[in-house]
């Protein structure tokens, strides 16, 4: 019995050896930089398996005070994980401090943040000129299944960005102040960008909210992309911005 019993142990024990190990949730975080009084730094959470579970990044309490009274002043890079490019689409995130707004005139002239998650390299995306410079590539729309239903092109087009298009359904198109709101960014006949919008007088009341992202019928590239959006707020005052509830598209 002895014998039959150590035999049973070691198989058992083979076998257990011999099959695939899940990997276990990790966090990976990219480089932080400086940002108003604080730092910001981009990350990506995978699950058991590997694949995206969310991606975004984290500003630090201090990170929305002492920030340039000038937009030009206020674009913060950040650099995502390997594992996040890898695994998404996106290719880096530029955070856009705006302390005047900009067009709409009435919608979002306050002071915002404009959270960018690019489709694109950053070196496509600082080539972008001008609205004058480049009317046509501006102007230039992808097919319409490429964007959500109801999303409306905003006037002109802003450098290292492109054309913004905003959910016409948003309260702010309804009389309504700006919070928050999730925009799309095109280029040259193509989805530069999915990005997160948020007024810094939102910003600052601690909002925590997690909210559906509309989403096209099709996409440029098969790939891993997210069906929520959220921010939250920390017992410590700092922020996470973030795209979650990955789904593989073709």
């Amino acid at each position: 019995m002895k014998a039959l019993f150590y035999c049973l142990t070691t198989l058992l024990l083979i076998h257990a050896c011999t099959q695939p190990q899940e990997q276990q949730p990790s966090l990976i975080t990219g480089p932080s930089i400086p940002m108003g009084s604080g730092k910001a730094n981009a990350w990506v959470k995978l699950d058991n398996r590997g694949n995206p579970a969310s991606l975004g990044f984290t500003l630090s309490k201090g990170a929305i005070y002492n920030l340039p009274t000038t937009a030009a002043a206020g674009e913060y890079m950040l650099a995502l994980p390997d594992q996040a490019t890898q695994k998404t689409p996106f290719r880096h995130i530029m955070i856009n401090w705006n302390p005047t707004g900009h067009e709409p005139k009435g919608i979002y002239d306050v002071a915002h943040f404009d959270l960018h998650f690019y489709l694109v390299p950053m070196n496509e995306v600082m080539s972008i000129p001008t609205y004058d410079k480049a009317k046509n590539q501006f102007d230039k729309n992808p097919a319409p299944e490429y964007l959500p239903v109801g999303f409306i092109k905003n006037p002109g087009g802003v450098p290292a960005m492109g054309a913004h298009w905003s959910d016409g359904s948003s309260p702010e198109f309804k009389g309504q102040p700006f919070t928050e709101t999730f925009v799309f960014g095109t280029y040259d006949g193509k989805v530069t960008f999915w990005e997160q919008m948020v007024a810094m007088s939102f910003l600052k009341t601690g909002p925590s909210f997690d909210k559906a992202i509309a989403q096209p019928v099709r996409y440029a590239k098969p790939g891993n992309y997210p069906t929520r959006y959220s921010i939250r707020t920390n017992a410590d005052g700092s922020y996470e911005v973030a795209l979650s509830q990955f789904v593989s598209r073709p």
